[in-house]
């Protein structure tokens, strides 16, 4: 592809181009990020498949387990697990489906020529960045707040 495409001004720049080496980089990035998304689709399904046979076989074996004699392993938190994983199942779900909707539609877009769909394409990578951004951001909170509570755990130990 040898034309170029203008894209809209941004910030008083009139002649903003997009060449057709920019275009052939958002091209194989679109490539990547749907495969990407298809392989996220996949695992996705592979956790709600485990998460659900981990809940069968183990409350399986944890109920002929509890008969026998001094079995200790009462009270474990099975359930816990399944609804984690399904939690993390859900959470990675809608990075997923933005990745994939990016790939979808800036292809789309590039196909067509269609600057539209190559913007609404781009904002689904920009909620793909967001998303993960913000939940880096809390996982680094938690992290702080796990090593505040452990430092004060230590401190109230050593009186």
């Amino acid at each position: 592809m040898n034309q170029d495409t203008i894209l809209d001004s941004y910030e008083g720049q009139s002649n903003f181009f997009l060449n057709s080496q920019g275009i052939e980089y958002i091209r194989e990035t679109a490539k990547w990020a749907k495969f990407l998304a298809i392989v996220g689709f996949v695992m996705i399904g592979f956790m709600v498949i485990f998460s659900l046979m981990f809940g069968a076989f183990s409350s399986t074996i944890l109920s002929q387990a509890q008969t026998a004699p001094g079995y200790p392993g009462a009270g474990f938190p099975i359930a816990s697990f399944v609804v984690l994983y399904l939690l993390l199942a859900v959470l990675y779900f809608f990075p997923t489906l933005y990745l994939f909707r990016y790939a979808t539609k800036t292809q789309s877009a590039i196909r067509s020529a269609n600057n539209d769909l190559l913007i609404e394409g781009l904002g689904y990578m920009k909620s793909v960045f967001k998303f993960w951004g913000i939940l880096t951001i809390v996982i680094l909170g938690l992290y702080a707040l796990i090593f505040l509570f452990a430092i004060l755990a230590g401190g109230l130990a050593s009186f």
